[in-house]
């Protein structure tokens, strides 16, 4: 609850009245012993949490790829969003040079820091490159259709 009461700065009184409330709403669980306390998130609407956490990560994502709907030609969801690739996202792209790819990058890297998340892996990839290991029967690229599901 110190801890708590630190890093809100609201009184501990204005704390325990909130965890006790949702302590009653089943929303937290209370661990106690002679010397320390554990407050936790139970894990039905910890589940709950983290896919609203995830839908407003992706919907931020999919308006910035709108954005540049003339210039990206298609992306999948990946590791962050529960799929087995060890990608977090793929990015094909069409017609765009190296600064509007760099300008894409930092504006991907700001949302996942907006979100609390520094570490993502985005593969971007030339519709071009895309095509050709398509062709080529590409181990990546099949992964990437076989497990994709839509993009939102």
């Amino acid at each position: 609850m110190r801890a708590l009461e630190w890093e809100l700065e609201w009184t501990f009184p204005a704390i325990k009245k909130q965890v006790d409330s949702l302590k009653s709403a089943e929303i937290l669980k209370v661990d106690t012993d002679w010397n320390w306390w554990s407050i936790s998130i139970e894990p039905w609407i910890h589940d709950l949490l983290k896919q609203i956490f995830y839908y407003w990560l992706k919907w931020k994502l999919v308006n910035l790829f709108n954005s540049y709907e003339v210039m990206i030609d298609k992306y999948f969801f990946w590791k962050c969003f529960w799929m087995t690739l060890d990608m977090d996202l793929v990015v094909i792209y069409k017609n765009m040079e190296k600064p509007q790819i760099e300008k894409l990058k930092e504006s991907i890297s700001d949302i996942f820091r907006w979100y609390f998340i520094e570490v993502v892996n985005v593969v971007f990839m030339s519709s071009d490159e895309w095509d050709k290991r398509y062709r080529l029967a590409d181990r990546f690229v099949l992964d990437i259709l076989r497990n994709s599901k839509a993009n939102f």
